[in-house]
């Protein structure tokens, strides 16, 4: 149910969200290389904070990467969407990758349903 939730939240902020440019507050590494076939990607959280009508919001992220990154500065950005009736609610966007994520959600959490519903 939380994959369907989650997918649901992804398609509101994409179809009604206002995309903003919002300043890096941290950006790190998690852990060390990920176990994967692709060698030397890792696990990037950052936060960011974005001012709508004069009140401040924050949020946090997750990215996979390569070992190379800059680190941000205080004029460094990244592109989000927020919803305009509560900015709280807020995510990073990476263009089409968004689409495909939810898209994926969507699919994860309808087969999980329909799997544990004729259990």
């Amino acid at each position: 149910m939380l994959f369907v939730l989650y997918a649901a939240f992804l398609g509101t902020l994409l179809l009604f969200g206002e995309e903003k440019q919002a300043t890096l507050t941290s950006y790190r590494q998690e852990y060390g290389e990920r176990n994967e076939v692709i060698p030397n990607r890792y696990t990037y959280l950052f936060g960011y904070k974005f001012t709508v009508e004069g009140k401040t919001y924050h949020g946090t992220g997750q990215r996979v990467a390569s070992p190379v990154f800059l680190k941000p500065t205080a004029e460094s950005t990244i592109s989000i969407r927020y919803l305009p009736c509560c900015p709280y609610l807020n995510s990073h966007v990476e263009g089409k990758e968004t689409w495909k994520s939810s898209l994926i959600f969507l699919g994860i959490g309808v087969g999980l349903l329909l799997f544990f519903r004729k259990m």
